[in-house]
């Protein structure tokens, strides 16, 4: 009688185990098939918190002139990507830039983008450049040798504006040489006439 008693005791709780066994399985599938379901309702929340800063620039770069989905602004905004800031007009933060300024350097959009011959310049900003007379201060090759002079020479341009509100312009510049039957690049520097001295204290390095 007592074998009878423990063998059926074993098997109650062999049941109860495989019970549970299977009560933990099929509560893991309902789990899934929700989480499926609501991926499914809200596909742009599921992708987008899966994403890289890197994949969802790719996917965003392509259609700059269009104007950003409200909730992926808010994605790209919370994530802070380091990219970007650079992306985005400085005063319409939801519309892309269409390029930078020649003269403060900042992002702006199309709307707030000029164009003086090869020269992007923001509007707020125009009449500081059309009414002042520009001059060359120097000329460099614009080639991978000159990579650490370019960069102090972009950190002193921006220090003179952010500083100084003393503006300079970095615009690239083409030669055609014709005996080496090649196209050479350059940086041209330019500032306002009256600022041509200091600047050119200010640029002694380049020389």
């Amino acid at each position: 009688m007592e074998n009878y008693l423990l063998i059926l005791v074993i098997i109650l709780l062999i049941a109860v185990i495989f019970l549970i066994g299977l009560m933990a399985i099929l509560g893991f599938k309902f789990l899934k098939l929700k989480e499926t379901s609501l991926q499914q309702k809200n596909p742009r929340t599921s992708s987008t918190s899966k994403k890289s800063a890197e994949e969802l620039l790719t996917e965003i770069l392509p259609v700059k002139n269009k104007k950003l989905d409200p909730e992926l602004l808010t994605s790209l905004r919370a994530k802070k990507f380091e990219k970007a800031p650079n992306i985005y007009c400085v005063d319409h933060p939801e519309e892309f830039s269409s390029g930078k300024c020649a003269i403060s350097g900042d992002s702006y959009c199309e709307h707030c983008l000029t164009k003086q011959g090869d020269i992007k310049i923001a509007r707020k900003f125009l009449d500081l450049y059309l009414d002042n007379e520009w001059v060359e201060v120097v000329m460099i090759g614009n080639d991978k040798e000159n990579k650490d002079i370019k960069d102090r020479l972009y950190k002193i341009k921006k220090s003179l504006w952010d500083d100084e509100s003393l503006p300079v312009i970095v615009q690239g510049h083409y030669k055609i040489n014709v005996e080496a039957d090649e196209i050479e690049e350059f940086i041209v520097v330019l500032t306002r006439v009256d600022d041509l001295e200091y600047v050119k204290k200010e640029l002694e390095f380049l020389n």
